[in-house]
């Protein structure tokens, strides 16, 4: 498919074939490019939970006002936004840098200060703020996992429609000053025929300043 075929494939599956399963080789793929998505200032600060049980997926249908996609899926990923690793001084940024050995120390060394000043003018380290900026870099990484799999004629439908959101995340066996679900990602092959994709005209949407 072109970008653009990919794009007008993909839509909000609301129902799944529960006959029709993803490979392991294509569900692979779909999780490696959204490790390949961008994010604000690299921290990729997500993470992916696969959820294979089956009573933990009707527990977060149940939290998801009982909408069928979850318990439909072949496969379900929930997309976790870190809070507590992205503060100041943590073992994960700093390992985040550490990486760069492209980098000299002195480079390095400035990254850290880099992400002490932005993190404490923008953050101050208050989860709720942490959290907005988090959950707004899952967003990346779901659209990049939605388009890959397209790509390969499997769909998709982005979930936030959650009763609430600290419920589940303890449900899953975090605490939500650690991390907390950003979204529910299911995936599998659509049912129903896909219903005509509606958009605002382009003249609507795209202004010029001159």
């Amino acid at each position: 498919m072109t970008h653009t075929e990919i794009l007008n494939f993909r839509h909000a599956c609301k129902i799944f074939d529960e006959n029709k399963k993803i490979s392991d080789e294509d569900f692979r793929a779909i999780l490696e490019a959204g490790i390949l998505a961008p994010s604000s200032t690299g921290l990729e600060q997500w993470d992916f939970l696969v959820i294979q049980n089956d009573e933990m997926k009707q527990k977060i249908c149940n939290l998801c006002w009982k909408q069928p996609q979850i318990t439909t899926s072949a496969r379900l990923v929930v997309i976790m936004a870190k809070i507590s690793e992205l503060k100041n001084g943590s073992e994960y940024i700093a390992k985040m840098i550490s990486r760069r050995e492209d980098k000299s120390a002195e480079e390095r060394e400035a990254r850290v200060k880099f992400y002490d000043e932005f993190l404490n003018a923008n953050f101050k380290n208050n989860d709720e703020l942490l959290f907005g900026w988090s959950h707004a870099q899952c967003m990346f990484a779901a659209m990049t996992m939605m388009n890959e799999a397209a790509s390969r004629g499997i769909d998709s439908c982005a979930i936030e429609g959650i009763d609430d959101r600290l419920e589940l995340t303890r449900a899953l066996g975090y605490e939500p000053n650690d991390r907390r679900v950003a979204l529910v990602l299911p995936f599998g092959y659509r049912v129903n025929p896909q219903p005509k994709k509606l958009r605002r005209a382009f003249d609507d949407v795209v202004k010029v300043i001159k």
